[in-house]
């Protein structure tokens, strides 16, 4: 349902709290089962029991800690929640409303905190509060007014398995004083199904290359429905009274004949979070589109971090700062790629317009969020009724650029079996074991680009070895942050010198416009060489530091991390 309007009045009452520590079983930190001093006001958020209820939980980093921890904390006013269910109950007529008797701390995402609410009938809601972390108001607001929205378009669109949003607000201005989107929780045994997620039966390696594909069917599936609709611009998808005037009047796509849902939705600013970034935080900044032209939209992924790191040098604190003394390489290395954008369509492909045309973009498709039916499932048979999570910076742009989702997608060299290497069979033992990772690699990314093939045939070539190529500046730009460390911009420079030899193993048919010396070539080598050194010595670098608190605990036990003077935590070798 659309978003509604709260009174701010409190509700008072009595509820079961629990907190679910991380890879443990749920434990219960204020229980229905024990005395009525363990239970308290709903508007009273002053106690140091319910405080820990928002505080994240779920690993360590090594670095910086406590600041990252602080950027997970989610407190908000309990008792509103009881508030909005009372309000949902009132508009569908129910003669008596239910109330929430319990709310446990069902999950600590990577962007969002997540708590199941039971209600006093049996029903249960997912309640999301978004962390706070480096985005701002603005952007928190956009990400999920978009989500919303664009959850909202697929499944009444094209009937896509979606959990229903029940009740939602982009603002603090709302019972629960936070952001927050309440949604149907789709529990393990519902309707007689029996729900799993889709995880669990993928292995990249172990499993049979039949029991891997049954998988990735599952996801293609998934896309056949997400890249259905050829959109008229890109961006990110809103509802329309969530766009400003002059975009309301410009369809989201063409051929709609549903009078319900012609004006329901439009394409409106990009949530992309490389334009939200700090330095750029606030909204009407930078242009983040809509975009109508492939080139515009690739012109704007350079600029906006330009701007973003021009304005943090402007900050005396950052200015002195490591990261100060980095950010002139990482704003000139920006506008190599901005000089770069224009080759990143190769001629060949440029007339394609289904290569190029704004398509809805799932910047976490994975088996990780995705739930598949699994009753009287056979190992090789296909799943049924896959529903797919976590819609958040979901965005329209070319499908060019969307590249292969991160769970199957192989940079390295393939090997497609292993008598194709010689003498496999007298390889030491670890040797084997990169063969075979490279060869399960490989074999899973055909796997996904033969399914392509097969449900998408005009878009198959966005797979092409040449448009891989022209696509890794770009994939590489998006991705390349310096929250972890500055020298992260490396790698873009990296990519960036490799464009150099695009004409060379393109047959000449791509040609990169940014020219490096010999001499740049040969620092860019020095300091890829560096950045491997410094990486070494990074542990935990692919999840910046982050550690599973049962790993954590495990390895502080077993004398395997030491912490230094400044609270920051190595790994002993």
């Amino acid at each position: 349902m659309r978003q509604a309007g709260f009174v701010s009045a409190r509700s008072l009452g009595r509820l079961s709290l629990q907190l679910r520590r991380p890879f443990t079983t749920r434990s219960t930190l204020l229980s229905s089962s024990i005395d009525d001093s363990k239970f308290t006001t709903l508007g009273d958020a002053s106690e140091a029991e319910r405080d820990q209820f928002f505080k994240y939980t779920w690993g360590t980093w090594l670095k910086n800690d406590e600041t990252e921890k602080l950027k997970r904390y989610t407190p908000f006013a309990i008792g509103g929640i009881n508030e909005i269910v009372k309000k949902l109950r009132d508009q569908s007529s129910k003669e008596s409303p239910s109330h929430v008797v319990s709310l446990a701390s069902l999950s600590e995402g990577k962007n969002n905190r997540i708590y199941l609410a039971e209600l006093d009938d049996g029903s249960e809601y997912v309640l999301r509060i978004p962390y706070p972390l480096d985005l701002s108001r603005d952007a928190r607001k956009a990400r999920i007014q978009s989500e919303v929205a664009t959850m909202d378009f697929l499944r009444k669109k094209w009937g896509m398995l979606i959990p229903e949003v029940i009740s939602w607000c982009p603002t603090a201005d709302n019972p629960l004083e936070r952001e927050y989107i309440m949604m149907e929780f789709i529990s393990p045994n519902r309707q007689n199904k029996n729900y799993e997620n889709l995880m669990q039966s993928w292995d990249p390696m172990g499993a049979t290359v039949l029991q891997r594909a049954t998988v990735l069917r599952v996801i293609v599936s998934l896309m056949e429905k997400i890249l259905a609709t050829k959109f008229s611009a890109f961006g990110s998808l809103y509802f329309t009274e969530d766009v400003s005037p002059d975009l309301q009047n410009k369809l989201p796509y063409e051929g709609e004949e549903d009078k319900e849902l012609i004006d329901r939705w439009r394409i409106g600013p990009t949530v992309e979070k490389k334009f939200w970034q700090p330095g750029i935080e606030e909204a009407n900044v930078i242009d983040r589109g809509p975009w109508y032209t492939p080139s515009d939209y690739l012109l704007a992924t350079a600029t906006a971090p330009i701007t973003a790191y021009t304005n943090l040098l402007k900050n005396p604190a950052v200015a002195s700062s490591e990261l100060g003394s980095y950010l002139p390489t990482w704003i000139a290395t920006y506008r190599q790629y901005a000089a770069l954008t224009p080759a990143l369509i190769p001629s060949d492909i440029q007339a394609d317009s289904d290569l190029l045309s704004p398509r809805l973009h799932h910047p976490d498709l994975n088996p990780m969020n995705v739930l598949v039916d699994r009753s009287d499932k056979d190992s090789n048979e296909p799943f049924t009724s896959a529903y797919l999570l976590d819609w958040e910076g979901s965005s329209i742009k070319p499908f060019l650029f969307h590249g292969t989702p991160d769970f199957v997608h192989y940079r390295g060299y393939k090997i497609y079996k292993k008598e194709e290497i010689e003498d496999y069979d007298s390889l030491q033992p670890e040797q084997k074991a990169q063969i075979d990772y490279m060869i399960a690699a490989t074999s899973n990314q055909f796997s996904f680009e033969f399914m392509i093939k097969h449900s998408f045939p005009t878009l198959i070539n966005a797979y092409s070895p040449r448009a891989k190529l022209a696509r890794e500046p770009y994939t590489v730009a998006m991705a390349t942050d310096y929250d972890y460390h500055p020298m992260e911009i490396t790698d873009l420079r990296e990519a960036l010198v490799k464009s150099k030899h695009w004409s060379a193993v393109t047959d000449n048919i791509m040609a990169s416009p940014v020219n490096f010396t010999e001499e740049e070539v040969e620092e860019v080598a020095k300091d890829v060489e560096k950045w491997e050194q410094v990486l070494s010595k990074l542990p935990f670098y692919s999840t910046k530091g982050w550690v599973p608190q049962d790993m954590f605990e495990r390895y502080l036990k077993e004398g395997k991390l030491a912490k230094n003077d400044s609270g920051e935590y190595s790994l002993i070798s």
